[in-house]
């Protein structure tokens, strides 16, 4: 009963936190602009702050900063780049928050679920809460390599008629960063956005070649990577742009072919297990089926 009561209010505490941080994080842009402005002019411990504001989230800060410099510096830097490559959803400390609380809310729930199914026996509970802390702990980096998975799938998938829309404005007379505007403007994706990013960039005064390196380095897909270096060494040495771009539209369509037939032969590997698993019982209940039955009635007459 004091394991089950313990547990209902860890999970009630974690749940609590998790939608009051949830709550402030859900913002469009405009409201988060505006929260930062009354930050500098009011501090969050006011009386007229809200609770969530003076106690749940400088909590859970203070959580997340004790434990970030504790963490392997390599570790953190790598969160940090698929962050980015995820699109930059959340900042690293927004993240490892979010795993703070998942680290918090699932063993209280594991504690809650398996003291109440198992009546309190001990190793099932332990093992259940252990269980279920790794799963929290994990589970927001396995969002994370999928949304980064997912989003370079996409980026992947619009390269060609990006490098090809750029091909054609340059050959046509327009610069490069003319043909980067029609790209932006024309096509629609995350490829789009991470170049209208580098354009707004480009446009407040920063040096186009580090906005197409910080483009690489955001997009995080060796053949953006490819792209970005034979645009600098082309401006770098003179030649013509055009010829490299028509040069690296040729090489992208020549990867796209070998990356479908690279998949194209794992698509045999990967049906034997259905195969084997689903359609091999079925055929053979459907063909040797009525044979054993005729041949069990046989052996009973």
């Amino acid at each position: 009963m004091v394991i089950a009561l313990l547990a209902a209010t860890a999970a009630f505490v974690s749940i609590t936190a998790l939608m009051a941080w949830a709550s402030g994080l859900v913002r469009n842009p405009a409201e988060a602009r505006l929260s930062r402005l009354q930050e500098r002019t009011a501090p969050s411990d006011t009386p007229d702050a809200p609770f969530s504001d003076r106690v749940f989230i400088p909590l859970l800060d203070g959580i997340v900063h004790a434990i970030l410099p504790l963490l392997p510096h390599a570790f953190v830097l790598r969160t940090r780049r698929q962050l980015l490559s995820a699109g930059d959803p959340l900042t690293v400390q927004g993240f490892f928050t979010i795993v703070v609380v998942c680290a918090i809310v699932f063993p209280a729930a594991g504690l809650f679920v398996a003291s109440q199914a198992t009546s309190g026996s001990a190793g099932t509970t332990i093992i259940a809460t252990v269980l279920a802390g790794t799963g929290g702990i994990l589970l927001p980096f396995v969002w994370l390599r999928r949304r980064v998975r997912s989003r370079k799938a996409a980026i992947w998938k619009s390269l060609a008629d990006a490098f090809d829309l750029i091909t054609v404005s340059v050959e046509a007379g327009l610069g490069l960063d003319a043909a980067l505007r029609q790209v932006a403007a024309k096509l629609k994706g995350p490829l789009a956005d991470e170049i209208s990013l580098s354009l707004r960039q480009i446009g407040m005064g920063r040096p186009r070649r580090e906005a197409l390196e910080d483009l690489a380095n955001r997009v995080d897909v060796t053949e953006v990577t490819t792209f970005v270096n034979a645009i600098v060494q082309a401006e770098q040495l003179g030649t013509s742009l055009g010829r490299v771009l028509r040069a690296q539209s040729v090489t992208l369509r020549i990867h796209r072919r070998q990356r479908a037939e690279e998949t194209a032969r794992r698509a045999p590997v990967k049906m034997v297990f259905p195969l084997v698993l689903f359609i091999m019982p079925t055929f053979f209940i459907i063909t040797i089926g009525p044979v054993f039955v005729h041949l069990v009635e046989y052996l009973n007459d």
